[in-house]
């Protein structure tokens, strides 16, 4: 074989090793902004917050909803309801925490969520965790603890990715 065919085959090929880099880049990118234009049109946000506890000894437990849908990255403002899923010792306890207006944050006490969904902390030590489910995107929450002599331990929420069903497979954070 000749030195120039040679050459000539050894750039035809690197030529279509490098298209089919593009190729593949425009690919992962249009699928990233698919996934992207999807959470956002997405009309549920699925929040976990990993643990929440009984007001006693002193201590008082908040969960903070924040309607995130007015801001200026042109949402469309929505007000919308959340509902809470309360897990204690393997018990799912349901109920509404009613309606959370667009451009707020709304804080419910332990004793609230205990008289949505009928969850019962009330002797020291019990936890539980709870799911929050609002019908507006763009929902974000968090759990605070506030001791006796007001310090605040935040207990950060995690949004759950929407494309994870409710009742198929384990969480994931991507897909």
């Amino acid at each position: 074989m000749n030195l120039e065919f040679a050459k000539k085959i050894f750039q035809w090929k690197s030529a279509f090793i490098c298209l089919l880099g593009v190729v593949l880049t425009f690919a992962v990118y249009e699928h990233f902004w698919a996934k992207r234009l999807q959470a956002g049109t997405t009309p549920t946000t699925r929040i976990l917050i990993p643990w929440i506890n009984g007001d006693d000894a002193g201590y008082t437990f908040l969960v903070a909803i924040y309607n995130t849908t007015t801001d200026p990255y042109s949402t469309t403002p929505t007000s919308g309801t959340c509902t809470a899923d309360a897990y204690q010792s393997g018990v799912d306890i349901r109920g509404s925490l009613g309606t959370i207006p667009t451009g707020s944050v709304t804080v419910f006490t332990e004793a609230q969520i205990g008289t949505a969904t009928g969850l019962n902390l009330a002797n020291s030590g019990q936890r539980a965790y709870l799911y929050l489910t609002c019908n507006f995107p763009y929902a974000h929450a968090e759990g605070l603890e506030v001791n006796p002599n007001g310090v605040i331990t935040t207990v950060p929420g995690y949004v759950i990715p929407p494309n994870r069903s409710l009742n198929t497979g384990p969480e994931q954070l991507a897909n």
